[in-house]
């Protein structure tokens, strides 16, 4: 068997990755919290609540699973996101409040997922609608999630959405937003309180001991982006006969302009380490397009190399 057959071949073993990765995470988590972890958070979180994001986070990452192939980045069968995503969204860092972390994180999945509908039927009308709805419901659980309203028009000018489309999107963003004010203004708060609320959110510093960030995170996150950055070359270099599918080359823009428009969340004060499990989403299609991309041998050091790094980070900060 080769080194990466587990994880391109059959989907039963990546999910068990990925809940090994997950149960690995949680009882580090629990253990032997990373200083930069507790800064964050000033209660320790409750198992219960611990076991329900991990299963919201096992979610995700088989909701990841059906991106790649729906999105046509993986010329064959390829289950790398799932592993992947976990590596990503909490083998770095564990969020606080991390049941409402891995909530944000399917919310904007499940999005994202929704939005690929239109690559394959211009006239989708309810997944858009409901990806917004999505999108909307992301802010006010995490508010740095603000900046993905942006995922918005990216979704106009890549994916070439009808008018009627765009007002979908647009009302279905607004339509959870509207009826938390409504809710507010119902219990006898002001109907703009809402807003008033996550601009303070917003402009509140949260991020703590940020000058103690582990090394092997640092180690782990610059692998990622090397690997990225090689991928990059490789496909200009040696372009692959998929990128001729205009859709194929639309879903690939979306998913690099969403992963820049995801990252910029690390520019506002609120922002704090929930921010892995958002970025994640996008960032693990990109990831296992590359490896799918990359030579065999090439690939498969790359992807043991970040399993190896998510390892010894369990043990070594």
């Amino acid at each position: 068997m080769q080194l990466n057959a587990i994880t391109r071949k059959s989907a039963l073993m990546a999910i068990l990755l990925l809940v090994a990765i997950l149960a690995a995470v949680a009882v580090r988590y629990v253990v032997a919290p990373f200083g930069v972890e507790m800064s964050d958070c000033e209660y320790r979180e409750r198992i219960i609540s611990i076991v329900l994001a991990m299963f919201l986070l096992l979610c995700c990452g088989i909701v990841e699973g059906k991106m790649l192939p729906r999105s046509g980045l993986s010329s064959g069968y390829c289950t790398l996101p799932i592993p992947l995503y976990g590596l990503l969204a909490c083998g770095v860092f564990v969020a606080p409040n991390i049941l409402e972390t891995a909530t944000v994180s399917l919310c904007f999945a499940v999005a994202m997922h929704l939005l690929l509908r239109s690559l394959h039927s211009a006239e989708e009308k309810d997944s858009v609608f409901f990806a917004a709805i999505l999108l909307g419901v992301t802010t006010l659980l995490y508010p740095p999630c603000v900046v993905l309203v942006g995922v918005i028009p990216l979704a106009v000018f890549i994916l070439a959405l009808s008018l009627r489309q765009v007002l979908l999107m647009v009302v279905g963003y607004l339509l959870p937003l509207f009826g938390a004010s409504y809710i507010m203004w119902y219990r006898g708060d002001d109907f703009l309180q809402l807003g008033r609320n996550l601009v303070e959110a917003l402009s509140t510093p949260q991020m703590g001991d940020i000058a103690n960030i582990p090394y092997l995170s640092i180690v782990l996150v610059s692998v990622v982006a090397v690997v990225l950055i090689w991928g990059g070359v490789y496909a200009v270099v040696r372009p692959d006969k998929m990128f001729m599918l205009v859709r194929v080359r639309r879903a690939l823009y979306l998913f690099l302009w969403v992963s820049f428009l995801s990252m910029t969340m690390l520019l506002l004060p609120s922002c704090n380490l929930s921010v892995c499990a958002v970025v994640a989403v996008p960032i693990t299609i990109l990831l296992s397009f590359v490896l799918s991309l990359l030579p065999n041998n090439h690939s498969t050091i790359a992807y043991w190399l970040l399993l190896a790094l998510f390892v010894l980070h369990l043990f070594v900060e």
